[in-house]
Parts: structure tokens; C-alpha cells; sequence
């Protein structure tokens, strides 16, 4: 009723035998609420709306004596002796109470109100607009309630509350006492020790059920970041913008080459990329936005921006790895001085990051289950074709231009890969990573 207008259009399938009368039936439906529609506005929209579903349609089922052999047929409601009946209620529609069932009258008069707020709001538009229904729009859902209360008046069906109703037409699931509601109040009490700095009080708390065990809520304290990971060191900083209006986003990408000139460097290079949630804002081949204002980017305060590293090659520093997240605020002006166009702070609470150890090979067979390689060395381990009893070739040089230089023979059980048949596998080591794949 309140949603987008369709044209006639779409109705113009070949006609047969076969679908001539599913056809007519929708034209005449079509028509039906073209109807409906070109009274919205008008004083007499409630009642055009209620005299065809709660009068005319209800007489045309009636008239079906076959379908009402076993149940009980339909009752056809008057809106002229419902209207009569108002008159003497006391019931308000604009504050009708949620968690109460209402009466027949009271359905009725929520109903020709709410019905006219709609209308209203969409007459208002002017450009054919179109009303989802949303649980949370009072006109929307007390109409629904009210549309739905008077037809279970029709059919016989049990009355609901509006509260009721808007469990249902919202698709809401209660959540007392259950394993959801537990959780969402240890995350809150979780959350309150973090916004009072008592991080040393928190921990990690899980819903767990054994019959085993007496206790179905579990704790453990919280790990410490590793120093040289690049997920959990993510760094958050607070960029500052004076105006909003001005500044262009090329100006912060300037900023942020400028930073690597001086002690609160970075590390993200020349080749950086910025995105917004999943909005691509910046990179090398895509600098469309560079001279759009933050403002015409609908980056205002409380927007996040996250910067990445593009090139990561002779990366040295592990900083260099991980993204930098900036959080937009407005400019800090302290003692009366003029605002800077751009400011970065927070580099105080940037963690620090621990330089990655040197990987060794060992000259020895290890015994453990891994393989260690030193800096630039690569390693190929490659089973032998002949598949005897595991023998393969380990090739060692300085580079992999070098692979062929050095040849030795080891077993695989001596060099930490076991299994019933040799399988291909490669390892390669450089500066800053190790890596092992069949």
C-alpha cells in the first residue's frame, strides 16, 4: 500500500488458455489498489483503505459458501458503525498502550489514524516516494498492529499486543537467561574495567558446559601482544583536521610522507594505500579523490581511516608491516593558539616493536620437527625421483640464483619431514620469514 508504485507493464505477457484468467485476476487487483493509492491524501483514504480489505474482500470470500463448510467463515466489518462506536472511546492513538490487546473500537481508530499519518508523510514526499516497514517507526508498526488486530477480529484469530506484534513483525527472539544474554553481560562487564583502565582485572571469559565440570562460565587472563606481530600491534592514531572544508586528501597523504623526515616516522614508504571500511580512497593507480576535501569524501569526525604499506620489500622495521589506523577529530587549540591544518597524536601509545630474530640452519641434523635457515639462505628439499626409502637433495646457496652451487644428500627423517612416502616440498628463507609448502 505504501510502497513503490508498479506499472501496468509487466502485465502484458502473451495471453492463452493457460494464464488468461490468472491475468484478468491480476489486473483487477492492480487496479484495485491503483485505486487505493490515488485516494491517499484525501479525507476519505481510511475509509477507501478499510471498506476493501475488511468489507469488500471479506463479502467475496463469503460468498464462497464451499470454503466454509468445516471452519468458521469470516465476520464483515461496518465502518460506519465502528465510526459510531469511537465516538464514545477514550482511547488515544497517538500513545495507545503496547502490552494490552485492543478491543475492536480501539483497533479501528489506531487504525483510521495511523493510516492517515502514513498517507501524510507520503504525500509530503512529492516524488513518489515509498514507506518500509520498519519496527522502530511508531506510525509504521501501530498500523500493522492495528491492520492485524482487526483481521484477527475477522478470522477469529487470537488477539496480540502491539508489544507482541512487534516481536513478531520485527522477527525479535528474546534473550533472557539465555547463553546469548550471558555472554552480552560478561562482554559489558568486560567493557566497563576497560573504560576505568583496569585492564589488569580483565580477562578472557567463555561459555563452556561440561557435565564434567561444576562450572559453565570460564576465565583466563589475557595474553600479552607478541612484539613482532603485525595483527595485534595494529597501530591507532587520531588525526586532527582543522577544516574539514579545505583540507584535501592529498594534503594528508603529503602529511603522511612528511611524518617519515622526522622522529615520528612511520614506516609506511612512498607507495601507501587508504581506505574506509571497504571504500578505496587512495593508491598509486587510482588518485581520483586526491584534490576532494575531506568533506566532499564524507570524512568528518568519528570517521576512520586505515593506511597501508603498498611496497614491503627490504622491509627492515616490523612496524613497516602493519597498518596504521587514523581516527578523524577535530583540531586541538590550547592557551589560544591558532589550530594546525593537520596533527597527528597518540604516537605515545603506538607499541613498540621488537625486531625479528635471525633465523639459523643448523650445520647438524636437527632433531626436532623443524628447519632453521640463516638470513638470504634458501633451502629447496625435493624428494628423490627414485623414491629411495626417503633419500632427498637439499640444496644450500647464498641465493636462489646460486641453487645448484652446493649439493648434499640428507634422508628426510633428518631434516624434519616424515611421512610414509616422500612428497614434494619447498622451503624458502629470507630476512624477515620462513616459509614451508608440499
Amino acid at each position: 500500500l505504501f510502497g513503490e508504485r508498479q506499472d501496468d507493464e509487466d502485465m502484458t505477457a502473451e495471453e492463452d488458455a493457460e494464464n488468461m484468467e490468472e491475468l484478468k485476476q491480476l489486473r483487477e487487483e492492480s487496479m484495485a489498489l491503483a485505486k487505493l493509492t490515488e485516494a491517499m491524501g484525501s479525507p476519505e483514504f481510511a475509509r477507501v483503505v478499510f471498506e476493501k480489505v475488511f468489507s469488500g474482500d471479506i463479502a467475496r470470500l463469503l460468498s464462497m459458501p464451499d470454503m466454509w463448510k468445516h471452519r468458521q467463515p469470516p465476520t464483515q466489518l461496518d465502518y460506519d458503525e465502528l465510526e459510531s462506536a469511537a465516538l464514545g472511546s477514550d482511547f488515544d492513538p497517538t500513545s495507545p498502550g503496547t502490552h494490552t490487546a485492543m478491543s475492536l473500537t480501539d483497533a479501528f481508530v489506531l487504525f483510521k489514524y495511523t493510516a492517515g499519518r502514513l498517507a501524510q508523510r507520503l504525500d509530503s514526499d512529492g516524488q513518489g516516494g515509498s514507506i518500509s516497514f520498519d519496527k522502530d517507526d511508531e506510525d509504521a508498526l501501530n498500523f500493522v498492529a492495528a491492520t492485524a488486530s482487526l483481521r484477527s477480529y475477522v478470522f477469529g484469530i487470537d488477539q496480540t499486543s502491539i508489544f507482541e506484534t512487534k516481536a513478531m513483525a520485527g522477527n525479535i527472539i528474546p534473550a533472557i537467561a539465555t547463553t546469548n544474554a550471558v555472554v552480552a553481560g560478561m562482554m559489558v562487564t568486560q567493557a566497563i574495567m576497560v573504560v576505568s583502565e583496569q585492564m589488569s582485572r580483565c580477562h578472557t571469559a567463555y561459555v563452556s558446559y561440561n557435565s564434567k565440570r561444576s562450572r559453565s562460565v570460564l576465565s583466563e587472563p589475557l595474553a600479552t601482544p607478541n612484539p613482532t606481530c603485525a595483527v595485534c600491534r595494529r597501530r591507532y592514531l587520531t588525526l586532527r583536521v582543522a577544516d574539514l572544508s579545505r583540507t584535501t586528501l592529498g594534503d594528508v597523504v603529503d602529511y603522511l610522507h612528511m611524518l617519515a623526515e622526522t622522529e615520528n616516522n612511520l614506516y609506511l614508504g612512498e607507495d601507501i594505500s587508504i581506505v574506509e571500511g571497504s571504500r578505496i580512497l587512495y593508491d598509486l593507480d587510482f588518485e581520483d579523490n586526491m584534490e576532494k576535501s575531506m568533506e566532499e569524501l564524507d570524512l568528518g569526525r568519528g570517521r576512520m581511516i586505515t593506511v597501508t604499506r603498498e611496497d614491503l620489500d627490504d622491509v627492515e622495521n616490523v612496524a613497516a608491516t602493519v597498518p596504521v589506523v587514523l581516527s578523524i577529530a577535530g583540531p586541538r587549540v590550547e592557551d589560544g593558539g591558532q589550530p594546525l591544518d593537520l596533527d597527528i597524536e597518540g604516537f605515545g601509545l603506538v607499541p613498540e616493536f621488537a625486531p625479528l630474530p635471525p633465523p639459523t640452519i643448523d650445520e647438524a641434523a636437527p632433531s626436532g620437527d623443524q628447519l632453521h635457515f640463516a638470513d638470504d639462505d634458501v633451502a629447496v628439499v625435493v624428494d628423490d625421483s627414485d623414491g629411495d626409502e626417503g633419500l632427498a637433495t637439499l640444496n644450500h646457496a647464498e641465493n636462489v640464483n646460486d641453487i645448484s652451487d652446493e649439493l648434499a644428500k640428507r634422508k628426510l627423517s633428518d631434516i624434519g619431514i616424515r611421512g610414509e612416502s616422500p612428497v614434494k616440498r619447498r622451503a624458502v628463507a629470507t630476512d624477515d620469514e620462513t616459509t614451508i609448502s608440499e
